[in-house]
């Protein structure tokens, strides 16, 4: 956090000093009451709650904003309270006080797949020539928003910032801490719906990038996505840039051709086509790709340049990760999460990959459905039919629903093999696997079997 001075806070808190001293250096921010959180020079938001002040007075200074200053017992000299009318409104006048002494731009990105991805591709294209902060792996839970504010440094040249959609009103939360100029939407599918009454509020929650985007900023968006598809984003008041492979899309992906390890692409804008290359595999990894290219562009560089530096983008671990597996067969580890979108992305990978070789793949449960959970486990059941897959197993009690449509929609039951846990999958995938074998690993984060991939891989 730069150092702040707590009179620069004040006209914007609203707030007056009622105990300690009237201006203290502020170097730290905390809204969640944790004694491990606090540090010299720490400025606390209390909302609710008797707080003792009696174990904090070794610090060298605190600063407490309130509503509700008879609540604070044992102050000590070191302890400076701040009274407000609302501490909540008082906390977000800091947000935006505090967001707008930032004069770098902010790029966000959302969707059900791609985030984490995308996010790491952008920060690669720039980190060559410049300071570069971004958000830690996936970690995108709003409850981080405020120390990734916080955290930016006078060094960084640009923020990209993962925001993630659980529940309604996430988005809207994360563009009031980042107020990005560059928006990103990846893709809308199926995930998180335990967290919103229907389908439709998931979906309309994602969209509601285009009216949370400043009237000066830009919102890139999948053009090919069946929910922007319904969208007249002629009449948006804003700049929006598509991508995808639909001949409307402002970035046109006109080729995609699978290569070793990597995939080749052409890429048509304004009437200029480009060839990329990007490791990993999949049409989605094209996908993520052409956004990042699409944002570095609005961000100033060339299209050339952004592309060609994506050339050497290192892969992410358990992102379709090909590996040498058990038996000398293949490996797709692809643990990382697990929805419809990303399962037919890695299926499409699968069958590519290949070639004539025995295809087999391996489904955990899907998490965060609610009670949509078999409703959309019987869904990849049908898109599993319609592969060619050789071998099915399942792992978990809601996965079994994927075997058991297969099934109905024709796989013959006795390619498919259900198990309460991986030890019955390992002995299988060890009886069966060879040479001549491909295995897709596809579960959620939260069941991703580490010790259970593990042993399927071959350092």
């Amino acid at each position: 956090m730069k150092p702040t001075y707590l009179q620069d806070l004040l006209p914007y808190m609203k707030g007056k000093v009622i105990v300690g001293e009237t201006n203290p250096l502020i170097r730290h921010v905390i809204k969640i009451p944790k004694y491990s959180l606090l540090k010299d020079h720490t400025l606390y938001f209390h909302n609710k709650g008797t707080l003792s002040l009696k174990a904090s007075n070794h610090f060298k200074q605190l600063t407490i904003i309130t509503s509700k200053p008879d609540l604070l017992l044992d102050a000590g000299r070191n302890v400076t309270i701040v009274f407000v009318k609302n501490v909540k409104t008082a906390y977000w006048r800091f947000v935006d006080f505090y967001r707008n002494t930032l004069k770098i731009p902010f790029v966000a990105i959302t969707g059900t797949c791609g985030k984490t991805t995308t996010k790491e591709m952008i920060s690669w294209i720039f980190s060559q020539k410049f300071n570069v902060y971004k958000t830690i792996r996936n970690e995108n839970d709003p409850s981080r928003h405020l120390d990734y504010l916080l955290g930016i440094k006078q060094s960084d040249d640009l923020a990209v910032m993962e925001t993630a959609v659980a529940v309604p009103g996430h988005l809207k939360r994360a563009y009031q801490y980042f107020k990005p100029h560059v928006g990103i939407l990846t893709s809308i599918g199926i995930d998180h719906l335990n967290g919103f009454p229907d389908l439709d509020s998931y979906i309309n929650e994602k969209l509601s990038i285009f009216s949370l985007i400043d009237s000066k900023g830009t919102v890139i968006v999948n053009g090919d996505d069946d929910s922007v598809r319904k969208i007249d984003l002629k009449k948006m008041k804003k700049k929006i840039v598509t991508f995808g492979m639909n001949d409307n899309a402002d970035f046109k992906i006109a080729k995609i051709m699978y290569e070793q390890n990597k995939m080749k692409f052409q890429l048509i804008y304004a009437r200029d086509s480009y060839i990329f290359e990007v490791p990993g595999l999949g049409k989605h990894n094209v996908y993520n790709a052409t956004a990042a290219i699409a944002a570095a562009y609005q961000l100033g560089m060339s299209i050339e340049s952004a592309g060609k530096r994506l050339a050497s983008f290192p892969l992410l671990p358990r992102h379709v990760e090909i590996v040498r597996g058990i038996n000398g067969s293949t490996l797709i580890d692809d643990t990382w999460s697990s929805n419809p979108t990303s399962i037919e992305s890695s299926l499409d990978v699968l069958s590519n990959v290949a070639k004539g070789k025995k295809k087999i793949a391996v489904f955990g449960d899907i998490k965060y459905l609610g009670d949509k959970t078999s409703e959309i486990h019987t869904l990849v059941g049908d898109i599993v039919a319609k592969e060619e897959i050789d071998y099915l197993i399942t792992i978990g009690k809601e996965a079994e629903l994927i075997g058991l449509q297969a099934i109905k929609k024709g796989m013959d039951s006795k390619k498919i093999l259900h198990c309460q846990d991986p030890t019955k999958a390992y002995k299988f995938l060890s009886d069966t696997a060879d040479e001549d074998s491909i295995i897709l690993i596809k579960t959620s984060m939260f069941q991703s079997y580490k010790k259970f991939v593990n042993s399927l891989r071959v350092k």
